[in-house]
């Protein structure tokens, strides 16, 4: 008798540890998945196409690190930044811990206070800077004043290879709520500034401080009212002999503008972002150049970062931005011959 009550106590015991053991298991394997939960905040696609392929890059390196992310997309309109911050307050009180943001309006971001509120959520900006917040881990993104700085000298390279002593230029910039693009005008205005001082380029618009030639929006319909402005500075069947377009888009809306204007000989016109769009405008002679940013590359460095962050380990960065410790990716000109 006192042997059937030892082997059922054991027997008993032996299948609490089991289920224990189990438990255990189990609460280990949520908390990891748990850990591994990102959110990622992305601008729709509709103004700039990049964004699309931005969102189908990380989806595949996210996928391959094995994190549990979760995409959220908001319109590049005042209504979606509004929406973006609803959604990044809707991701941190889920409980998500890493944030990856390409903020629609880094403004609203920072006036919604969400990530002074919540410190122990860390935010890697994907792209597009967001300034003054301390909250914000690390950035992947392009050497955006770089890019304005490439754009600048392809000008200045046309400009010497005609050895014309003055050029007509117009800029068309994009809008304040995107911190990259008060960057790439700095970065162009670096080289072109000096020239359009002594004369050499000639802007008839007289539109170059930032706020003259800022846009609305990336979309292609404000590249094309801005460029619509600008040729109201030149005669009939007249334009300029250059356009500094910060992007693809811009210089789409350019290109528009100018047919509509009758113009059938383009201007030289740079651009950014290697669309599908540009690269038909650069084979048939409408736009001259594009940049690459190499976004399989930024998406791979964005998610470099991210693991680091879990993992708690280091993370090695090229640069730093306002004190932010940042990976950028390579860019490339892209001409005629490129293609």
């Amino acid at each position: 008798m006192k042997n059937r009550i030892f082997l059922l106590l054991a027997t008993i015991m032996m299948c609490g540890a089991m289920m224990t053991g189990l438990t255990s298991c189990s609460d280990s394997d949520d908390n990891n998945n748990n850990q591994k939960r990102v959110a990622v905040l992305l601008p729709d696609g509709v103004n700039l196409a990049r964004w699309a392929t931005d969102k189908a890059n990380l989806e595949a390196v996210m996928a391959s690190y094995g994190f549990q992310a979760t995409f959220y997309v908001a319109p590049e309109s005042p209504e979606g930044a509004v929406q973006q911050v609803n959604q990044l307050r809707s991701a941190i009180n889920d409980g998500v811990k890493y944030i990856v943001l390409t903020a629609i309006d880094y403004k609203k971001i920072n006036e919604s206070g969400l990530l002074e509120q919540h410190p122990d959520v860390k935010v890697v900006c994907h792209d597009r800077i967001i300034l003054d917040n301390p909250r914000i881990a690390y950035i992947s993104s392009a050497d955006t004043k770089e890019v304005g700085r490439t754009q600048a000298q392809f000008l200045l390279n046309h400009f010497h290879s005609t050895g014309a002593a003055s050029m007509t230029i117009e800029i068309l910039e994009g809008p304040l709520t995107d911190v990259n693009a008060k960057d790439y005008y700095d970065g162009a205005m670096e080289l072109l500034r000096k020239y359009i001082t002594d004369g050499k380029l000639i802007v008839k618009s007289g539109k170059t401080a930032y706020n003259d030639v800022k846009a609305d929006s990336w979309s292609v319909a404000d590249g094309k009212k801005d460029m619509k402005d600008r040729l109201t500075s030149y005669g009939a069947g007249e334009c300029p002999d250059m356009i500094l377009a910060a992007v693809d888009n811009q210089a789409q809306g350019a290109i528009d503008a100018l047919k509509e204007a009758g113009i059938t000989t383009m201007p030289v016109i740079t651009g950014q972002d290697n669309t599908a769009v540009a690269q038909t405008n650069i084979n048939n002679g409408w736009q001259t150049m594009t940049i690459d940013k190499n976004l399989k590359d930024m998406a791979y460095n964005t998610a470099i970062i991210v693991n680091g962050l879990i993992s708690n380990s280091p993370v090695r960065t090229s640069q730093s931005i306002s004190g932010i410790p940042a990976i950028y990716s390579k860019i490339t000109v892209m001409t005629k011959d490129s293609y």
